[in-house]
């Protein structure tokens, strides 16, 4: 075998399809109801998201970081899925040390580029992503699909491959996948730039007991 056909067996990578779940009415109609209140009285506690490498225009949105009303709530209901998640994704049970929360919302013009949610020392526990989606009806934006890329392995990192699987944002949904996929957020249009029009998400992600490894 030459080198030139060497080079060639390395340079082609199998890519591995990306699997996800999306659940339908994650909430009740009145618990989104009152969800969607708590949200609009509290949108002067939203602040601007950032990312944890700090790049600049990489992340446009703005997060509240703790509401303890909803998050048990909904942590507490996530937990009671991931055993059907798991298996749904063909995964392993794990052990659940703790589930991360935050409440999300992205207005005209925000977005997420290409990023995966595990690709650091402090969030390398992080198995499974989560994202619920919530908005006001009739929805007053377009756009703010989620594209989950499929993956290849090249120098022992997983990389994503140019295909991928566009996700819409349905109202009152819940979306796992892994924390390994690459994965982002599409540009919002949200014509009249009122908070209460945004695309909402609780997102957040369950991570594994440190010896699960």
């Amino acid at each position: 075998m030459t080198a030139e056909s060497d080079t060639l067996i390395t340079q082609i990578q199998p890519v591995l399809t990306s699997s996800y779940v999306q659940i339908e009415d994650f909430l009740t109609a009145e618990e989104h109801q009152l969800l969607f209140k708590y949200v609009l009285e509290r949108e002067s506690q939203f602040v601007a998201t950032t990312t944890s490498t700090n790049e600049m225009n990489y992340r446009q949105s703005k997060v509240l970081y703790s509401f303890p009303e909803f998050s048990e709530l909904i942590t507490t209901r996530i937990k009671s899925l991931i055993p059907d998640v798991i298996n749904s994704l063909g995964l392993p049970s794990f052990p659940i040390t703790y589930i991360e929360s935050q409440l999300t919302a992205h207005n005209d013009g925000n977005y997420f580029k290409i990023h995966n949610d595990n690709g650091s020392p402090e969030t390398s526990l992080r198995e499974l992503t989560y994202v619920y989606y919530f908005h006001q009806e009739p929805k007053q934006f377009s756009g703010g699909e989620l594209l989950i890329y499929d993956s290849k392995i090249i120098n022992n990192f997983y990389v994503n491959s140019e295909s991928f699987t566009t996700i819409e944002p349905r109202n009152n949904s819940i979306v796992f996948f892994l924390s390994r996929y690459l994965h982002e957020v599409l540009p919002i249009n949200c014509p009249s730039q009122v908070f209460a029009d945004s695309r909402f998400t609780i997102n957040g992600w369950v991570n594994r007991a440190a010896n699960s490894v």
